[in-house]
């Protein structure tokens, strides 16, 4: 069984790229037990315990993102504080029980099991990949709302979390503190929910407004963050080509030319044509797993 089949389930690759990717959500109801080989309680709890956890790849933020390293390291004094990253576990604890949400980003680098997961399933979708972990207490508003500026697949590994979710007004390209966020009232007017239990999945397509809620468990879910390549990505890669690079340095006004005038339109077609053409290459998106030292 693919990968893809195993997260999916009944959802064809066809029905997946026709219907949800980029357009809509998806929720996947799975066995209490599909993710038990792959991460569970006992897992993370390992990872935090036999790692140095340093901020911000391991962080606590809560609703209103009123939690800060400094509350999360020990307190010696100004300067001291500046240069420490290193969390205290006590006051973690502290931070999560007062609300806070647990956040552990790349874990897959922390876990053999995970990283085998996220290699195989970047070169299944040849897509980027990253994971990260998330816990919160029962009873808890996760983290604010927002939305991802990347595809987002849920893997509830342990307990329950609602997910709340509505499409709204957003510029992708523009960061979330500049634009505004919907409103929620105390009945989530507007909002969509839907409650991930243990073995399921959901698929959040980026720009899709969301925040979270704990009921009456507590929750684990890995975030699998997918990256396909943007045009953005793939012009920065341009530039790494000679003819490309000097593409770019043509010129577009000549000296003496009026100052409200239009610029010189052939080495821009010169460029599109260039473009178009290399579009049409194969490309390799190089999805190389991390460098290993290997001892003998």
């Amino acid at each position: 069984m693919s990968l893809f089949s195993f997260i999916f389930e009944h959802i064809s690759q066809q029905q997946f790229l026709s219907e949800y990717f980029d357009r809509a959500p998806l929720h996947i109801k799975g066995v209490e037990q599909k993710f038990s080989n792959l991460f569970d309680m006992q897992t993370f709890n390992q990872i935090l315990n036999s790692n140095t956890l340093l901020y911000p790849k391991v962080r606590i933020t809560n609703h209103n993102n009123t939690i800060h390293k400094y509350d999360l390291i020990d307190d010696v004094d100004r300067y001291a504080n500046n240069q420490n990253n290193t969390l205290n576990k006590k006051k973690m604890l502290h931070a999560i029980a007062r609300g806070g949400t647990l956040v552990f980003d790349n874990i897959q680098q922390h876990s053999l099991r995970l990283e085998n997961f996220s290699d195989a399933l970047a070169s299944e979708l040849n897509t980027r990949i990253s994971i990260n972990g998330y816990y919160t207490a029962a009873h808890q508003r996760g983290v604010n709302p927002h939305f991802d500026r990347h595809d987002v697949l849920v893997l509830q590994t342990h307990g329950s979390k609602r997910w709340y979710y509505r499409n709204d007004q957003h510029v992708l390209s523009k960061a979330i503190r500049h634009q505004p966020v919907p409103l929620i009232d105390d009945d989530a007017t507007g909002w969509s929910s839907v409650l991930l239990e243990q073995g399921d999945v959901f698929y959040c397509p980026r720009g899709l407004w969301h925040f979270t809620r704990t009921e009456a468990q507590h929750s684990s879910h890995l975030a699998v963050g997918l990256y396909p390549l943007t045009l953005r990505e793939w012009l920065l890669r341009q530039e790494q080509d000679e003819h490309f690079a000097t593409l770019l340095e043509s010129y577009v006004r000549r000296p003496f030319q009026a100052p409200v005038s239009p610029i010189e339109s052939a080495p821009v077609q010169t460029l599109v044509n260039h473009l178009l053409a290399t579009a049409q290459e194969d490309l390799d998106l190089d999805l190389q797993a991390r460098p290993y030292l290997e001892l003998e």
